[in-house]
């Protein structure tokens, strides 16, 4: 009862917290900056951060790697989904923890949809492969695979709940890409480190959510 408490509680709050940090970011300190000179909200931390970090492709590539990765978990869960929709004959017996999944991946999709279509903020380069500047906030990287992993993490909690190595070894590989991810994309500078800051506020969100969710469910 308590977890559930406490899990309702910092969920509210990072919630709220997103939806602060982001009409922050749309209003406070906004200029054109970088070289495309493109609006951006919080724009002297942004500036002094993009000029101190610069462009570097290699951690961009890197993190495309972490991103397969990250792909890679979540198809593995839509693989073990199926798999036990066709043994148990109905949705309703596939694991709970499977189900609410794919909840959260649909809301990952329809988070980066709307933020492409009315874009906060552009990338401050032009890509060597890009026509036209992608929308940046917040990074679809560090959203997507924040978001798989840490709700990976709550759900193999349960799937491997009586194979406590196998869920230990998991979660630090999880916890390692993560942190390599935002730190690489970061490094990258293809963002503002506000896009970065936002992707970890809202992966951070829907983890918490989720991750109370399972509390709830299965009383662990």
């Amino acid at each position: 009862m308590e977890k559930r408490k406490y899990g309702v509680i910092a969920s509210g709050c990072l919630f709220v917290l997103s939806i602060v940090y982001t009409v922050l970011v749309s209003v406070v300190d906004k200029a054109p900056i970088g070289p495309n000179e493109t609006s951006v909200g919080f724009s002297a931390m942004n500036k002094a951060f993009a000029d101190a970090i610069g462009l570097n492709l290699t951690w961009d590539k890197i993190t495309d790697l972490f991103m397969g990765i990250a792909l890679l978990v979540a198809l593995s869960f839509v693989v073990i989904g199926f798999i036990q929709l066709i043994q148990r004959k109905s949705l309703l017996k596939v694991d709970k923890a499977i189900l609410v999944l794919a909840g959260v991946y649909v809301l990952v999709v329809i988070l980066y949809v709307v933020f492409d279509k009315f874009a906060l903020n552009y990338r401050p380069y032009l890509l060597p492969d890009e026509t036209e500047l992608e929308a940046s906030f917040p990074s679809s990287h560090v959203l997507v695979i924040c978001t798989i992993l840490s709700t990976a993490i709550s759900a193999w909690s349960v799937i491997f709940y009586e194979k406590k190595v196998l869920f230990n070894v998991l979660r630090f590989c999880a916890i390692i890409v993560m942190l390599l991810a935002v730190a690489g994309r970061a490094l990258a500078g293809v963002h503002w480190i506000t896009d970065i800051i936002a992707g970890v506020i809202y992966s951070a969100t829907i983890a918490c959510i989720y991750m109370t969710i399972l509390v709830k469910i299965y009383n662990k």
